[in-house]
């Protein structure tokens, strides 16, 4: 094989960022401060999502508890139980984990509210939450499931849903923290300093 039947390095960033950005536009404003606006109503939030999905919230879960919230990743060993008016943030491209839906409708019986950040608004996912946030980038599980081959993102699996969540939390975090009147020097205090 022939190196020149590959992308390049500057070719594959391009492409993440082509990908991510079309995703990112298509994002409505409103929906992002209706997230924002259910985490900082929320006594605590909970975070769930499998894989990738999972380590992403991590992350997220991480930035709000800096913020001064009180964030937990379902199924840590030290994650209390959650209670009627808590908040539960669930990230699944597909929208259609079976293991998610199972643990979303549990925490929506037990009083929970639901935020579904997914691709489709036709989700089962979507369906069970109480507010979507729609990241409508290409969900390879669906695509694949559905036959649809032209609809492939060139990107690895779920790489464009994946970046495009990442960013968006980063972005719902920076508004968090601004509102919550957070700067770096207060976050510092809540950082992990057993490092």
């Amino acid at each position: 094989m022939e190196v020149s039947n590959f992308m390049r390095f500057s070719e594959w960033v391009q492409c993440v960022f082509d990908e991510t950005s079309a995703t990112l536009a298509s994002v409505h404003e409103e929906s992002t401060e209706q997230a924002a606006a259910m985490i900082l109503a929320a006594p605590r939030i909970f975070v769930l999502g499998l894989g990738r999905s999972g380590l992403i919230l991590r992350m997220f879960a991480m930035r709000l508890m800096q913020i001064g919230l009180r964030a937990y990743v379902v199924g840590d060993a030290t994650t209390p139980a959650i209670e009627a008016g808590d908040l539960l943030i669930v990230l699944s491209g597909s929208g259609r984990t079976e293991t998610v839906l199972l643990l979303t409708r549990k925490a929506s019986d037990l009083g929970a509210r639901v935020l579904a950040i997914t691709t489709d608004p036709e989700t089962p996912l979507a369906a069970l939450a109480d507010r979507s946030l729609i990241l409508p980038a290409i969900s390879p599980k669906v695509a694949l499931s559905e036959g649809d081959a032209a609809a492939r993102s060139r990107l690895p699996l779920a790489d464009a849903f994946e970046q495009a969540a990442s960013i968006c939390l980063l972005c719902i975090g920076a508004m968090l923290a601004a509102q919550c009147g957070q700067d770096n020097v207060a976050m510092m205090q809540r950082h992990a300093n057993l490092e």
